[in-house]
């Protein structure tokens, strides 16, 4: 019976702890925790970012992902991508991929204002024209972002 009781005792100061410590977050604490429409907002935009960055059909059209880049990327991460995808769009043309991104998952890590962090899982499929089984592999990405005029632009995006 005391066993009992102390283990109501512990649950229930558990549960004092944690309700006072929710009702001290705050806004400028960190947004992803009490804005669910900028959090949805920040999620679906840059969810749609990647995907469009990291599917490509250098095959029959090469600019589009370029298009993409330029849209949905801003400051450092213009010459991150550039850096790091040079070698992947050389192959590609040269073997005449066609790479689909999916994003698997995708968590709001912080988001303060304008400026977010989020972690993004791809699930991606790279076809070969000679006709093999499709190659598939997963990636995981660490993007910063950030809102100018309603729109969230990728402005970090480092591999993990």
């Amino acid at each position: 019976m005391k066993l009992l009781a102390v283990v109501a005792g512990v649950g229930l100061a558990c549960a004092v702890w944690f309700a006072v410590q929710a009702s001290l977050l705050k806004p400028e604490d960190d947004e992803a925790l009490v804005d669910q429409a900028a959090t949805a907002q920040v999620a679906e935009q840059v969810s749609s970012a990647v995907k469009a960055l990291f599917s490509y059909d250098y095959y029959a059209n090469l600019d589009r992902t370029t298009r993409a880049a330029a849209d949905v990327l801003t400051g450092p991460a213009v010459t991150q991508y550039q850096t790091q995808f040079a070698t992947a769009r050389q192959r590609a043309t040269g073997e005449k991929l066609i790479r689909t991104s999916t994003v698997r998952a995708i968590g709001v890590r912080s988001l303060h204002g304008d400026d977010a962090q989020l972690l993004v899982f791809l699930d991606q499929q790279t076809i070969l024209p000679t006709g093999n089984a499709p190659q598939s592999s997963v990636g995981q990405l660490s993007v910063t972002a950030h809102r100018t005029d309603g729109r969230w632009k990728i402005t970090g995006l480092d591999p993990l």
